[in-house]
């Protein structure tokens, strides 16, 4: 049987193993899946097995329920690696992600007493991004007391402090620190300086295929590879 990994942006929080062929998804207790936040309705959404297949379905919430980062309308098919969305939580569908720091989303709806939290339109068109966004592979980058984080492009992305640059970062390191660039499924890391050493995960090297939560140091830059969550 399959299970559901709750996670709060791309943090793995707890493991289900579906035993039953529904699973129902809310803030009330007694449910397959109770999620504890105003955010959610009291019956939010239900995963259902019929006819060999498994379907997912929103149950009238007051935020929606997202599938893979699009709002549902009616019975969705699902299958392995697909993400169910509801304000800041998502359940992964038979697969658990890897687990990366996060930032707390916060939240600035409004809710009366024993009601679910409404999100503004606004507030729904920045979620559904994020939950986009997030599924895509980056780079966490810290150089000289400054961080953020870079998406990464299909092709190929240049890091350093050229504006010519993709990712342009203020740090003792060449005008090119590296290049990233995709190749099929993986991504490989390059370092177009020969004057600075490329380190990952600790090991000097000049190329490497990257996996997800991989370190990357060349100069005063340093980066954290996320890969994609498929």
């Amino acid at each position: 049987m399959p299970k559901l990994t709750l996670v709060v942006e791309r943090t793995a929080q707890k493991v289900y193993d579906i035993d039953g062929p529904v699973i129902r998804v809310g803030r009330e207790m007694g449910l397959e899946v109770v999620i504890d936040n105003v955010a959610v309705s009291r019956h939010q959404a239900e995963i259902r097995f019929q006819d060999t297949q498994w379907f997912v379905r929103d149950l009238g919430s007051g935020n929606g329920t997202l599938l893979n980062g699009r709002q549902l309308a009616g019975l969705a098919p699902i299958k392995r690696g697909d993400e169910i969305s509801f304000g800041k939580f998502s359940l992964f569908f038979d697969h658990v992600p890897t687990r990366p720091a996060t930032q707390p989303y916060a939240s600035t709806g409004y809710a009366e007493p024993g009601r679910t939290l409404v999100m503004r339109p606004e507030e729904l068109a920045k979620l559904r991004a994020t939950i986009v966004e997030k599924r895509r592979a980056h780079v966490r980058w810290q150089a000289d007391g400054e961080d953020g984080t870079f998406a990464l492009a299909d092709g190929s992305v240049v890091i350093g402090r050229s504006d010519g640059c993709n990712l342009r970062v203020a740090c003792r390191a060449p005008k090119h620190h590296l290049s990233i660039s995709r190749i099929g499924t993986q991504y490989e890391v390059r370092n177009t300086s020969w004057w600075y050493r490329m380190r990952v995960n600790e090991e000097p090297t000049r190329r490497a295929t990257l996996c997800d939560g991989d370190e990357i140091a060349i100069g005063g830059l340093r980066l954290t590879f996320k890969d994609d969550i498929r």
